[in-house]
């Protein structure tokens, strides 16, 4: 330790012995050490709780009125003062002290007669150490005032965000309530229109219309759900325990229809004995429905859809293949910026795939695309709870 860095610290000399104290106190000096005396174990403890700025005590073990050994022990039940090194002054023969020393909470020990430079070595390595550890200590105090600031800050970033997003979804609902009443009535209105003899242009046109209004409705609707999901995830969730054969059924049937038109097939295969789990019917029955919805809207007339389902390790997999377009090779379905003018394909499923992602992973599961050799395959799992 260089003599610059040396002249501020400060050394207790802690000494019944008249010349045991200007033998070390001379000696400390010449190193520039700033020095205090006390006479006894009391009174070094005084000195030290009216000073907090010693670095170092050199403590006899024999002293009046309170050895070094009974000084050591008070001096460790004060909190600020647990970690200043003690090394203790003792003859050769007090070979049981020194260890009684080492239990109170010494660091190390100096043998009678000094040897100078053995003192000034342990002196300077004890005064290093707790130099060290007082500059870790600054450090982790600065890094967990900082980590502090920090997670204010994010709490506060956080609440602001909820906020945010609290009001989005409040404004995407009153939106959308906007968008569907006056909707409803357009929808109405052409019903109605649609029972008169009119010139097929005019039909046409009809036809369009409702079409147009059909999924501006369904948009809105699937933007909401969306800004739930993402502002509330499974909080919005009301789970039951629902049979997803059932579920699957179910959207089937109301897609009949819509697939008949096309002439397609929508064969049902469960591979599992109990296939329930857990579920908010209204969600799946959403994700399922547009599922099927996108594997007609995107098969070929005359095809056939195969719906999957079963169970795998603690899990149900649900698959749907259709035969007709695929996926592009460059579509990252877990890069999907839903509102992206990038993320619509052809009449835009990938608003539909990113509300169903959402929804499965609401539930903890997860979902898939993918290719095979005659279209696309959606393949979504879900933990069996239950």
């Amino acid at each position: 330790m260089e003599p610059d860095t040396k002249k501020d610290l400060k050394i207790l000399i802690a000494d019944d012995q008249q010349k045991n104290i200007q033998v070390l106190g001379s000696l400390l000096r010449q190193e520039n050490y700033i020095i205090g005396v006390a006479m006894n174990g009391r009174q070094a403890l005084e000195m030290l709780l009216q000073s907090n700025d010693y670095d170092l005590v050199l403590m006899d073990i024999n002293m009046p009125i309170m050895n070094g050994i009974e000084a050591c022990k008070a001096i460790r039940e004060h909190e600020n003062l647990k970690e200043i090194p003690i090394i203790f002054l003792t003859a050769l023969v007090e070979s049981e002290s020194i260890v009684m020393g080492f239990e109170a909470g010494g660091q190390d020990y100096v043998t009678k007669p000094f040897n100078s430079n053995e003192l000034l070595a342990r002196v300077n390595t004890h005064l290093e150490l707790k130099q060290n550890r007082d500059s870790l200590r600054q450090v982790n105090n600065w890094l967990e005032q900082k980590v502090k600031e920090r997670t204010e800050e994010l709490t506060v970033a956080n609440s602001q965000l909820l906020k945010l997003d609290t009001a989005k979804t409040e404004f995407l609902n009153i939106i959308s309530h906007e968008i569907r009443t006056p909707l409803h009535g357009i929808i109405g209105a052409l019903g109605i229109l649609n029972e008169y003899h009119l010139p097929e242009e005019i039909k046409e046109l009809l036809y369009i219309m409702e079409i147009s209004a059909n999924r501006l409705e369904e948009f809105s609707l699937k933007a909401l759900d969306i800004s739930l999901l993402n502002t509330k995830g499974k909080a919005i969730l009301n789970l039951n325990k629902e049979d997803l054969t059932d579920i699957i059924s179910s959207k089937v049937n109301a897609l009949k229809s819509q697939a008949d038109k096309k002439s397609i097939s929508i064969i049902l295969q469960n591979e599992g004995r109990d296939i329930c789990t857990m579920l908010d019917k209204t969600f799946i029955d959403k994700c399922v429905s547009y599922l099927i919805d996108n594997a007609i809207k995107f098969g070929n007339r005359n095809s056939e859809i195969f719906i999957k389902t079963m169970e795998h390790s603690k899990n149900l997999v649900v698959t749907i293949e259709d035969e007709g377009k695929h996926f592009p090779d460059n579509y990252n379905f877990s890069d999907i910026e839903v509102f992206g003018t990038n993320s619509h394909i052809d009449q835009n499923p990938a608003l539909s795939l990113f509300l169903c992602k959402k929804i499965i992973e609401a539930h903890n599961g997860k979902i898939e695309i993918g290719n095979t050799q005659n279209g696309a395959k959606v393949s979504f799992v879900l933990p069996k709870i239950g």
